[in-house]
């Protein structure tokens, strides 16, 4: 349903990870990423169709991740439900040069912030977060005072931001 709408959420991960780690001198093919929320995919197959292929899916619904595993695109899948970085896992911590979110910044979901230190425990030093959301829910849902929080505390650095 979401690509017969035009969804373009995907693409625009898969292109800003590519951008992003050859704008930065890294190699797109040994790229370690890391897509939570990841549904049906959509942005698996994307990162896969540029060379990422070291793909570790996230989601909350069983249902997704069987949807996902036929794809072939993801090397590991795992049922989390994301928002408490207390109790996130170990194995996810420190190992990613890419963590993506699509569309899971969004209505009902996710709406406290704490995505984003989980964001945050993913990442390799110097890794890119690239997320997606509507510009509403940055004020609605205090996404962008939890960004410019981090960023004030050193822990965030905002690299680009796209409109679409």
């Amino acid at each position: 349903m979401m690509t017969t709408m035009g969804h373009p959420d995907p693409v625009q991960c898969g292109d800003a990870a590519v951008e992003l780690l050859t704008a930065d001198g890294q190699e797109v093919a040994s790229a370690k990423a890391l897509d939570l929320g990841c549904g049906t995919g959509m942005v698996g197959e994307e990162l896969a169709k540029r060379s990422i292929t070291d793909i570790t899916g996230v989601d909350s619904s069983q249902g997704m991740l069987d949807v996902s595993e036929k794809k072939g695109c993801y090397t590991e899948l795992m049922k989390l439900f994301l928002g408490s970085p207390s109790t996130y896992p170990e194995e996810l911590h420190g190992k990613f040069d890419i963590v993506t979110a699509a569309a899971i910044l969004a209505e009902g979901h996710l709406t406290d912030g704490n995505i984003f230190e989980e964001f945050l425990l993913s990442l390799k030093k110097g890794g890119f977060v690239i997320f997606t959301t509507r510009e509403e829910y940055l004020t609605k849902y205090g996404y962008g005072d939890v960004i410019e929080s981090l960023i004030q505390a050193g822990k965030f650095k905002k690299v680009k931001e796209t409109k679409f």
